[in-house]
């Protein structure tokens, strides 16, 4: 793994750092192209990338203090860092979603509009920040024998690269929309609810092999990860919300579209 990339004096580039710039980059670059389509200006969107990047950084970072606050109640000074250390996408993606809601309502523009464009270029953020994960040597799977297994600094053995597993999944789903984007019949809105199902399904199933939950409590290495009484950890149980969420926005949009469409008359 390559955690750090390089070292000069005192400043040291972190891989993961260096993964979450260049996927927001290229999240804000497809996002500018995307915008003709959705008739948005790109200054619009540019604005919008600086507000969302912001609050996606600082939801990442307080649901990640929250989940751990066991932890962090006894070492306040180490509940901010720049260095990109202890996120969880879900409060990013939440956040974010607000804000992007309150920018669009101040910008008056639809927010269908907004969320379908933004939708897919988020799950590619996404991606390469699981890439970043790798490399950073977190988000581990459980132990696994080679071919699978690879080896992470600190770490005895080898262990699946659950991060790659969650990346191939979110791009696997990615493309999907993409592809369905360009048929006849994808309604606005869609686009909004792919992104929340793909990235909602990708991370329950990644759950299975992330170190730390279910997969790790029965190889008995770990005590119960349990979500209340349900046999699912509470990222499974965020990641159903999502899909769930998801699976809403693709129904209301649906039936929203087909009244909005007049009846054919009917010849006498």
């Amino acid at each position: 793994m390559h955690p750090v990339l390089f070292k000069i004096g005192g400043f040291e580039l972190r891989t993961f750092g260096l993964m979450l710039v260049i996927g927001f980059l290229l999240s804000i670059l497809w996002s500018l192209k995307r915008a003709e389509r959705y008739g948005i200006s790109r200054d619009k969107i540019l604005d919008l990338s600086f507000w969302t990047l912001l609050s996606g950084i600082l939801g990442a970072r307080i649901a990640f203090v929250l989940q751990e606050w066991s932890y962090y109640s006894s070492r306040p000074q180490e509940l901010w860092t720049l260095k990109f250390e202890g996120l969880t996408s879900f409060g990013g993606f939440i956040l974010g979603g607000i804000v992007m809601l309150l920018w669009c309502r101040r910008n008056r523009i639809s927010p269908i509009q907004i969320f379908d464009l933004a939708g897919p270029p988020a799950l590619l953020a996404h991606s390469v920040g699981r890439l970043g994960c790798f490399f950073n040597g977190c988000c581990y799977g459980v132990p696994c024998p080679p071919p699978l297994g690879v080896h992470f600094d600190g770490l005895v053995g080898t262990h699946h690269p659950a991060q790659l597993y969650d990346m191939a999944m979110s791009l696997a789903g990615l493309v999907g929309i993409v592809m369905l984007e360009k048929r006849p019949g994808w309604l606005p809105g869609f686009s909004l609810a792919g992104f929340f199902i793909v990235f909602g399904l990708s991370r329950f199933i990644y759950e299975f092999w992330r170190a730390g939950t279910l997969a790790q409590v029965r190889a008995g290495i770990a005590s119960s990860t349990y979500w209340g009484s349900l046999p699912i950890t509470e990222a499974q149980a965020m990641a159903l919300a999502f899909v769930l969420f998801g699976l809403a926005v693709g129904f209301v949009s649906a039936r929203r579209t087909n009244r909005s469409v007049p009846l054919e008359s009917t010849p006498t």
